[in-house]
């Protein structure tokens, strides 16, 4: 399978929109036929070798994959309905990164901008399957709209994380912004710091007693993206049952949860 490297030549200051890269369509291109595919800003429209320098190799791995090498926060709209393969950031991503995208796997080796796995344009719909990790922060929005799978943000998020979320998993190891959840509709939270949550949309914290409380916070591969969400270090911590549940939002009869550890 075929490893495609993007590696940050130069960057206009103005957001560069990277939504038409679409991984399971790069595969079948050369180097060379990859650095002329058109990119766009709001004033300009570049070919891809001229902020980038492109390398394609094959690999002995059935996935293919996509590194960016760089600051990479003027990159909007990366990942945009990605299905297939793994992205990897090797560095900051700016907004939009993984919007409605519905398979494979998105690794961010820093911080995120806003809308992370959300909609695009007039969809209602955001992230509707796959995976983003993040080991640094997000902006606001991430996991707006979500319908499926989970997005891993091993520090903080900011305002209105899991805005309208209709389902899937959000992970957060840091503090999180205002608004949190608003209009949630199912799907879960998993908070590794304390959250205050309004009592208005949610309902008190109860001791979680749940059998997928083990298989979601016991994998390994998620103590690695949250280390703060390591199940064995919070029971050594908070001792047995070391999470609580919260249910909501209440005011649109809203029934998702939200884990956080007990205070």
């Amino acid at each position: 399978m075929k490893e495609i490297t993007l590696t940050v030549r130069s960057l206009q200051i103005e957001p560069v929109d990277v939504s038409d890269l679409k991984l399971d369509q790069l595969i079948e291109n050369s180097a060379n036929e990859i650095a002329k595919l058109s990119v766009r800003s709001a004033i300009y429209d570049f070919e891809l070798g001229d902020l980038f320098d492109v390398d394609c190799r094959s690999i002995d791995h059935e996935t293919p994959s996509l590194i960016l090498r760089g600051d990479c926060k003027s990159i909007q709209r990366l990942g945009h309905q990605h299905c297939f393969g793994i992205i990897r950031v090797e560095g900051d991503i700016g907004d939009n990164c993984g919007t409605c995208m519905t398979g494979g796997k998105i690794m961010i080796n820093g911080n995120a901008g806003d809308q992370l796995g959300g909609p695009s344009g007039a969809r209602n719909i955001g992230m509707n399957g796959g995976i983003i990790a993040v080991s640094g922060s997000a902006g606001r929005f991430a996991g707006h709209r979500m319908r499926r799978g989970e997005i891993r943000i091993a520090g903080e998020a900011g305002d209105s994380l899991a805005a309208w979320q209709v389902a899937g998993t959000i992970f957060v190891g840091g503090t999180v912004g205002n608004h949190l959840a608003y209009g949630m509709r199912r799907g879960t939270v998993i908070l590794g710091t304390p959250a205050q949550l309004p009592p208005s949309r949610f309902s008190l914290p109860v001791t979680l007693e749940s059998p997928f409380e083990q298989i979601l916070l016991g994998r390994a591969e998620l103590k690695h993206d949250v280390p703060l969400l390591d199940r064995k270090k919070r029971e050594h911590d908070l001792g047995e049952n070391p999470w609580c549940v919260s249910r909501g939002d209440r005011t649109i009869g809203g029934i998702g949860e939200i884990w956080q550890p007990r205070i």
